[in-house]
């Protein structure tokens, strides 16, 4: 790897993970899993006669920056707080960031980026047109379909109550999270990024809720009165908001569908 594709690299890892140590560590390893490529004896080979060169040091630095992205946030444990004052950054999930900074900021292709998070590449062009959307703020987000929401939601309750985790990892997001306001972590919920994690926890807690429309929306309740609220742009649920501070809970209008 030439000098200036490292520095580029660095420049990315570093936009992505936050720290200069970080990044470093990720070039790193990507550089060694490039070095695995190519034409070089003993190198990995695709069929046919012609050598395969491997993917492009972006899609492979992007492959091991969204892994230490997704450990991260699967490591997260604050509560969350949708109406803090405190200047924060959007609530992207992993994917989102990786699109976001890569694509957006860095010029690298849908098609680069398609490989590590294994969707084709309209797919990784709708996560970005969605990354974009709540970078700009929540209330830029696209309306949901109210239908398509209330039959996700169904699904959800009806997966819940028969304790099938298979099922609820269909309805989600493999990048989906789940996020607890302070009331809801005393209460038991823990933070979870990723659709099996997501899935685990809607399984143990959502079996008790009750369809509801919040804000209009829909959406569940469980005990102890704690709102299930469901994102679902464009096709899987992508986030599940879990909130039980009475604070939290008055701000919202809750009435029976």
């Amino acid at each position: 790897m030439d000098a200036a594709t490292r520095t580029r690299l660095r420049a990315m890892a570093r936009g992505l993970l936050g720290s200069a140590p970080a990044a470093d560590r990720a070039v790193r390893t990507a550089e060694r899993l490039l070095a695995s490529y190519g034409p070089r004896p003993g190198a990995r080979r695709g069929p046919g006669p012609v050598p395969d060169p491997g993917p492009s040091p972006e899609s492979v630095l992007a492959r091991v920056c969204l892994g230490r992205l997704r450990a991260r946030e699967a490591r997260r444990t604050d509560p969350w707080d949708p109406w803090s004052d405190k200047p924060n950054t959007p609530a992207l999930t992993p994917a989102e960031r990786l699109v976001l900074v890569l694509h957006d900021r860095f010029g690298v292709p849908y098609e680069d980026l398609a490989p590590a998070l294994e969707r084709g590449p309209a797919a990784v062009r709708q996560i970005g047109a969605r990354a974009r959307a709540r970078a700009k703020g929540a209330e830029e987000m696209p309306e949901p379909d109210p239908v398509r929401l209330r039959a996700a939601v169904d699904a959800v309750l009806a997966a819940a109550q028969e304790g099938d985790t298979a099922a609820l990892r269909a309805l989600l997001d493999p990048d989906a999270v789940l996020r607890a306001d302070a009331g809801a972590v005393r209460g038991g919920v823990r933070p979870a990024h990723g659709a099996p994690a997501v899935a685990r926890i809607l399984a143990a807690r959502a079996a008790v809720a009750r369809p509801v429309l919040v804000d209009g929306a829909p959406a569940l309740i469980g005990a102890p009165d704690a709102v299930y609220v469901f994102t679902a742009p464009s096709g899987p649920i992508t986030s599940v908001d879990v909130l039980a501070d009475p604070p939290h809970l008055a701000r919202l209008a809750i009435a029976t569908p």
